[in-house]
């Protein structure tokens, strides 16, 4: 059974963000074997450099770990990063490692929780993300 659940507009979204160039990269609780399945089921394997997954990291968000080992891995500063989340954690998560942080209502988490958070923006989901980058 597939728990993991890919939305319609995801993969255009991070396809279009890959092709602009950016980096993309996926910090989880999930194992990194289960998301690179996902991925891969979803026609979505070789678009990120980068998945860090529960097993690589101690302590899970909202401890910072697990972003700043993707940034490292990618070779990119916090400022220069973008964290985008659908949970508390994640927003939480941002704040701790120093990076920026947008936030999309396609999970389980209101609206309203977020506003605990800097957030640069609330989306209503990842789908919208290659729209703001171009302002």
């Amino acid at each position: 059974m597939e728990w993991t659940r890919v939305y319609e507009w995801t993969p255009p979204a991070v396809r279009e963000l890959r092709d602009r160039g950016l980096k993309l990269g996926i910090v989880s609780t999930k194992y990194r074997s289960r998301i690179a399945a996902t991925l891969e089921r979803n026609g979505l394997d070789g678009i990120f450099e980068v998945i860090v997954g529960g097993e690589d990291v101690a302590l899970h968000k909202p401890a910072p770990e697990g972003l700043l080992t993707a940034m490292e891995r990618l070779g990119v500063e916090p400022s220069r990063t973008l964290y985008v989340g659908d949970a508390a954690a994640d927003a939480a998560a941002a704040q701790n490692a120093g990076t920026p942080f947008v936030a999309v209502l396609s999970g389980v988490t209101p609206e309203a929780e977020f506003a605990a958070f800097p957030s640069e923006r609330i989306l209503p989901h990842v789908g919208a993300l290659p729209a703001l980058l171009s302002r």
